[in-house]
């Protein structure tokens, strides 16, 4: 076998963090998809980014041959704050700058780097470092304005983080800005210890906004696990988080585990299980491989990278192999414009690199199993369809049923679609919305694989109003049948960071500018963590506040855990 050299790109050198060429190849003797790139002061690094070269390879270019990602430019071309002009290059430059190919799909605000737990795993919380970060309610408008200034497409999706955004009393009133400001959802990312103790302050943080909670999980019934990643076993709390979101009737909790080689990577089917018998509050889980940090030799790096690779083998192991693909998250970048087009509201599109992750959705039957979604319906097809349809509205076309329907009897698919066909040459007087959400639905419904199921399975029934009634909500609601989004992040760090997937970063932090407080600076997620975060953070430390210490913060959480009642 002989090396295969599949890309080239630029990284930085784990040691001095200069910017370096790197190449992406599969290794001949493990089979393995690698980058490998070469300081000049510190020789040679490499670091494995998949165990599976085909699939690697699948994924490359299947979002281009779908059309997702083909004359489909969400650039940022204007902020309040402006886009930096390049003069040292990317990641240096960040800010944002006018190498940023991809607008973001979520906007990151770390309220605060304050934190009620002492992770083992975390460097970033107050207690570790030493200093307090903890922006302004004004700040945190400023920054949430500059998101929503961005043109042509401005995030919808805002994400308020930490440290943990719960030791926050104001927290409902930095949810509510949000949504005053356009933010068509708001989410919370949280280890649960404040939601799980307080079903109280979790509705009002409901009531004001809220959509989402993404809950650290990184295990279920595994005390050690618990202890040896977060410092306690916080298995009780997240039992109440659901506990209490059943209480006050909120559904959008996402579970969100970092996977840890051989510290919990055997927890991945556990976790899907836990998830598969909690759907009434579960919308999905989000893994995370764990990012490394610190200087670590090439044999330690093998021994401890958890590719997405490695959890696809977990995942279908868990399921049954009942993931047939993972799609790219860039997959459905276009069908989310064309579905907000549809009830004009605002758009965003998840033009990310396809390294970034991926996202899927994997049924939950009637029998309580898992499912592909394949059975159901054609996904590659339907995305195909938006796309077509998507690019149709772009050049303002009007559709000629009898060539784009070729091959489609609306007969088949019973009375709606086909009184639809009936009259759908015969739409001028309708306006060319509605026009086209009756084309897409004649269309889609080619894909259902078994339309006489639409009245029996909840799964058809939830995909019949997604393809009649197009829109964000309604394939929001398609979650709410037992169907749960199966997702990955795989966030980088020195060792596999790759500029391409930098550039077309979807999640960015928001930061005040410590050089100019009037400015906000906008920087991707992987390179804020990577690069950018510590002279940030020390620029915006609150002088003379000092962090909790790490004992008084551990007695704290030990405390409270005496009181929570299994």
């Amino acid at each position: 076998m002989t090396e295969e050299i599949i890309r080239r790109t630029r990284s930085i050198c784990p040691e001095c963090m200069k910017t370096i060429d790197a190449e992406i190849y599969v290794d001949p003797k493990t089979n393995w998809v690698m980058m490998r790139k070469n300081c000049e002061e510190h020789g040679e690094f490499k670091d494995k980014l998949s165990i599976d070269p085909e699939e690697y390879k699948w994924g490359e270019t299947f979002t281009d041959d779908l059309g997702s990602t083909i004359n489909n430019s969400t650039k940022p071309e204007f902020t309040i704050s402006g886009i930096r002009e390049i003069t040292e290059g990317c990641p240096n430059d960040c800010g944002l700058c006018q190498n940023h190919k991809s607008a973001p799909n979520i906007a990151l605000i770390d309220i605060t780097n304050r934190c009620n737990l002492t992770c083992p795993i975390c460097f970033a919380n107050a207690s570790a470092k030493g200093y307090v970060v903890e922006p302004t309610f004004d700040q945190l408008v400023q920054i949430m304005e500059h998101f929503r200034s961005m043109k042509p497409v401005p995030p919808v999706l805002l994400q308020l983080s930490g440290g943990e955004p719960t030791v926050r009393d104001d927290l409902p009133d930095i949810i509510r800005k949000g949504v005053e400001l356009g933010f068509v959802e708001v989410m919370v990312t949280t280890n649960g210890v404040r939601f799980g103790k307080s079903p109280e302050f979790m509705k009002k943080c409901m009531d004001a906004g809220m959509k989402a909670v993404y809950l650290q999980f990184d295990a279920t019934d595994a005390p050690e696990v618990w202890k040896k990643i977060r410092g306690v076993n916080l298995w009780p709390l997240k039992k109440k988080v659901l506990e209490n979101a059943r209480k006050i009737g909120f559904f959008g909790i996402v579970l969100v585990p970092t996977v840890a080689k051989g510290v919990n990577d055997h927890q991945v089917g556990p976790i899907m299980d836990f998830a598969k018998e909690n759907t009434d509050v579960i919308t999905g889980v989000v893994f995370q491989p764990v990012s490394l940090c610190g200087r670590i030799s090439f044999e330690e790096l093998m021994d401890l990278r958890y590719t997405t690779s490695d959890l696809k083998v977990a995942i279908n192991k868990a399921t049954n192999n009942a993931i047939t693909r993972f799609y790219p998250i860039a997959t459905t970048a276009k069908m989310t414009r064309l579905l907000a087009w549809f009830d004009d509201v605002p758009e965003f599109s998840m033009t990310s690199h396809k390294d970034c992750g991926f996202a899927t959705i994997c049924i939950v039957n009637n029998k309580n199993e898992w499912e592909p979604l394949e059975n159901f319906f054609d996904a590659e097809g339907l995305v195909r369809w938006s796309n077509k349809v998507y690019d149709m509205v772009q050049n303002q076309e009007i559709p000629k049923p009898t060539s784009f329907l070729k091959g489609i009897n609306l007969e088949d698919f019973g009375s709606v679609p086909s009184t639809i066909g009936k009259f759908i040459d015969d739409m001028t007087n309708l306006g060319y919305r509605q026009m086209m959400k009756a084309y897409y639905l004649a269309g889609a419904m080619k894909y259902v694989k078994d339309p006489a199921k639409i009245l029996t399975s909840q799964t058809f029934q939830s995909f019949a109003r997604l393809v009649m009634a197009p829109n964000l909500a309604s394939a929001a609601n398609f979650l709410h049948t037992r169907n749960l989004l199966i997702s990955a992040m795989h966030f980088q760090d020195a060792y596999n960071f790759d500029l391409q997937r930098v550039c077309r970063c979807l999640v960015h932090y928001g930061v005040i500018d410590p050089n100019d407080n009037t400015k906000v600076l906008e920087v991707p997620f992987c390179a804020h963590n990577t690069i950018h975060r510590e002279r940030i953070e020390l620029g915006n430390a609150i002088k003379g506040e000092q962090a909790k210490k790490a004992e008084v913060i551990q007695a704290e959480i030990e405390d409270l855990l005496k009181t929570v009642k299994e």
